[in-house]
């Protein structure tokens, strides 16, 4: 008995780490998880349910509704993080299409972070049985069922978690720059890359921002700060600590950063969330030049911290006094 509370315990710790790593992401609209390996929850399914689960991706490259499959079986898996009760309706609803029904009996949504209490009835037009209570899934479902299990079993869950997820988990933290690192080398490319086109007249307003210029935004705005910087905010104190950044070098900084957000959300047609992404985006693939690793969500936090400030996004004169 003892062995076994063992075993689920480095079993919850190992799901636990890959629930919590997307839940984070999610927040800030990062859902490149690359921790996990295509093949990853085929095999951990297969162990738990003795199902002969495989990739979709060997069938066709983003099969519509399925992630996962097991023909012998008959059943087909969707693995999602977007929770939502039209996520799975649109999922049922490209299952229908694809006429999957015809060749899987079941379709079971397994969801990375936490299901809901859901009231919604979802409508499979009668093409196949899905009973909401018994075919989605989460973490939680998957540790009751896998404490059901004989201690050999649990073990060799164990071993699997522990080869497939957290070794290879420690292993891209080990080649990834920290967030300190990471938040530097940004600051450091904006002042090698200091290209300003003009001057800009802005008006440091963030209350202003956030909730009359991109009040339709302000929400997923404000998550996404507070999500960052309960995670970063130390950070940055670190980072500033150390590079000692005189007003000169702040003012060259600002400049860059008005120029450069300005023209991405140009280009996203005044969406922040959207320009905010492809900003994170520019960033990462910037500094990955020398093939490191950089954190995306540390550059997203920078980023959000001087949209803030008004400095990312600034809002130009012109635009505030009308606004106002």
């Amino acid at each position: 008995m003892l062995n076994k509370e063992v075993y689920l315990k480095e079993v919850a710790r190992s799901l636990a780490l890959l629930s919590n790593e997307v839940t984070i992401l999610n927040a800030v609209n990062l859902y490149d998880i690359n921790i996990v390996a295509e093949d990853f929850f085929p095999g951990l399914l297969n162990l738990v349910y003795k199902y002969e689960l495989k990739n979709a991706n060997y069938l066709e490259k983003n099969a519509p509704a399925i992630d996962l499959f097991d023909r012998i079986n008959r059943i087909a898996v969707q693995v999602t993080s977007d929770n939502s009760s039209k996520k799975i309706n649109h999922t049922i609803e490209e299952f229908n299409q694809n006429e999957s029904y015809k060749i899987y009996d079941r379709l079971i949504i397994l969801i990375l972070t936490q299901k809901k209490r859901y009231t919604a009835e979802f409508n499979t037009d009668g093409k196949f049985v899905f009973d909401k209570k018994k075919d989605i899934w989460d973490v939680e479902d998957l540790m009751k069922d896998i404490r059901k299990l004989d201690t050999e079993q649990i073990k060799e869950i164990s071993s699997y978690l522990s080869k497939e997820l957290c070794d290879k988990y420690y292993e891209v933290k080990a080649t990834q720059a920290s967030e300190i690192d990471t938040i530097i080398d940004l600051i450091e490319y904006i002042s090698q890359h200091r290209k300003v086109k003009k001057s800009r007249d802005t008006k440091v307003d963030p209350e202003y921002k956030i909730y009359k210029r991109f009040r339709e935004f302000a929400e997923k705005l404000i998550m996404e700060y507070t999500t960052l910087f309960a995670i970063y905010g130390d950070a940055l104190d670190v980072v500033y600590d150390i590079l000692g950044i005189d007003e000169a070098h702040d003012i060259i900084i600002m400049f860059y950063l008005q120029d450069v957000s300005v023209q991405f959300l140009d280009e996203a047609g005044d969406d922040p969330v959207v320009a905010l992404n492809r900003l994170v985006a520019y960033f990462a693939e910037k500094l990955s030049v020398n093939g490191k690793k950089y954190d995306r969500a540390a550059i997203k936090f920078y980023l959000v911290n001087e949209m803030i400030k008004c400095r990312v996004f600034p809002n130009e004169r012109s635009g505030y006094d009308d606004g106002k």
